[in-house]
């Protein structure tokens, strides 16, 4: 900063020893030049600054200091101070440049302050190299063309509000949902994009969020929903970062339109009510003629002689066997039409304790150990279908093992939105082309067990996927081993249509 008041008359400057003692302490370059621009003095700063010695300087004109390029015009703007000399910034609103000895040029910036001596006037500049400044200001611009470019490519819309709820920022995505032009937005309030039904209460969440600003997803567990210019409302997922600014703090919120994910969402729990009540009806109408059906068999064994035929009665045994299976598919249906919704209810649990209770309430048969590497996780989700899935793929690895005696790993681990579950084996494994098709409805991993409905697997991923995550089966051919690994959020969210990934 330059002082705005007039310079004190200096006697001899010169000569004056104070004088040369206090600019040489400086930190920055001082020289002193007479009415016909010669150099006078020159402080250990600028010296340093330049690259010259200060006898190389002293009598010299003070374009010696200047870009050649300068060096003409510069004289005639030295004459025209003298004329009207103040204390003041030089070359105001222009770039000025030094040049060192070995001509290198840096960027300046130059106060210039009058002094009256006993050899006339004087002219005292300040000279500071700004170049970092510069280099600052340059990467700042950098950084702010990097930032808009990554805001206007996002495939979402982004806006930007001030901690008055005003919006600074918006990118083209948004312009486009809305129907806003930038100049229409920047300025207002951010109700100005929500329903006028939600507006008044807003304000009070904005203060909220900038008492303690984090980035997090905006109403979780809730609809929200914004309103176009026309007025028109759509389904809404928001997700808010605070951003810390020179000139105060921000929230970037990015704004996704999610009308066809609720679209698919209703279509699917649409599908999902009208399979179950199919089910439903379908057991009920099934479930009685097959009860008659083996109230029938019991009937007919009785009226048998003593010593009925052996064909007879094991044509009777083989009846009663289907009306059994027949039973179980039903009943697996219905699992499978359940499972295709997510259960509201969730709890906080420790999932070390989940594995060890679905081994409690399904201990392997002997000849099978099950081992754990399951660390300390703590999850938020519905317990009861992610222990249905973990029963289900254990009960698969010994159920279709080729041998007497096996082992099943269960290794579990945190992969941070989700929680990595996988239960391998050293069973016969499966084939390569038979992977695509364990997951479908009456598929069954092998032929080991006839009596299976192969519903299981088609259960699991069904419920998996309802729940938000995502399964998949590693097997390589001419190799032992399986391994089922799935996904499922370490903390509930919404129901999901499908795969999350």
């Amino acid at each position: 900063m330059h002082s705005i008041y007039p310079a004190p008359t200096v006697i001899d400057a010169t000569d004056n020893e104070y004088f040369r003692l206090m600019i040489d302490a400086a930190p920055t370059g001082f020289v002193l030049i007479d009415g016909a621009g010669m150099i006078v003095l020159v402080n250990r700063h600028l010296t340093t600054l330049f690259g010259y010695d200060e006898a190389e300087l002293l009598g010299q004109p003070i374009e010696t200091l200047l870009p050649q390029r300068v060096r003409a015009t510069h004289p005639e703007r030295v004459r025209s101070f003298f004329i009207n000399p103040s204390v003041r910034p030089m070359g105001a609103g222009r770039d000025l440049y030094a040049a060192r000895k070995d001509g290198t040029e840096f960027p300046v910036e130059v106060g210039l302050t009058p002094l009256s001596s006993t050899k006339g006037m004087l002219v005292l500049a300040t000279i500071v190299d700004i170049s970092e400044r510069k280099n600052s200001q340059k990467q700042l611009a950098r950084n702010r063309d990097l930032f808009n470019a990554v805001v206007e490519a996002a495939p979402t819309g982004i806006v930007m509000i001030d901690m008055n709820g005003r919006i600074t920022l918006v990118n083209c995505q948004l312009e486009a949902q809305f129907g806003y032009s930038r100049e229409d937005l920047i300025g207002q309030p951010i109700e100005v994009l929500m329903p006028a039904r939600l507006r008044q209460s807003h304000p009070e969440h904005v203060r909220k969020f900038f008492t303690d600003p984090t980035t997090r997803a905006m109403g979780a567990g809730r609809d929200l929903y914004a309103a176009r210019q026309n007025g028109t409302e759509f389904p809404v997922e928001i997700g808010l970062s605070p951003v810390h600014l020179a000139d105060g703090r921000q929230v970037l919120a990015t704004i996704a339109d999610i009308t066809e994910r609720k679209k698919d969402e209703t279509k699917l729990r649409r599908a999902n009510d009208g399979l179950e009540e199919f089910v439903y009806v379908a057991s009920h109408d099934l479930r009685s003629p097959l009860r008659g059906i083996a109230d029938l068999i019991e009937w007919v064994k009785e009226d048998l002689d003593a010593t009925p035929n052996p064909k007879v009665s094991q044509n009777l045994d083989r009846v009663a066997i289907r009306i059994e299976r027949l039973e179980r598919l039903i009943t697996d249906l219905l699992a499978y039409a359940r499972a295709g919704s997510s259960q509201s209810e969730t709890l906080a649990f420790d999932v070390r304790d989940l594995v060890e209770r679905v081994l409690e309430l399904q201990p392997p048969r002997a000849g099978f150990e099950v081992t754990l590497q399951v660390p300390e996780l703590h999850m938020i989700a519905a317990r009861t279908p992610l222990e249905t899935v973990l029963r289900n793929l254990v009960s698969n690895a010994i159920k279709h093992h080729d041998k007497d005696v096996g082992t099943v790993m269960i290794q579990v681990r945190s992969k941070g939105e989700f929680i990595e579950f996988a239960v391998s084996d050293d069973g016969p494994g499966i084939p390569t082309r038979s992977q695509d098709r364990v997951f479908k409805l009456f598929q069954t991993a092998s032929t080991a067990e006839r009596r299976s409905s192969g519903v299981g697997l088609a259960i699991s991923k069904r419920m998996v996927e309802a729940h938000g995550g995502w399964i998949v089966v590693e097997s390589r051919d001419g190799e032992r081993g399986t391994t089922f690994r799935f996904f499922w959020p370490a903390t509930a969210t919404s129901p999901s249509t499908g795969n999350a990934r």
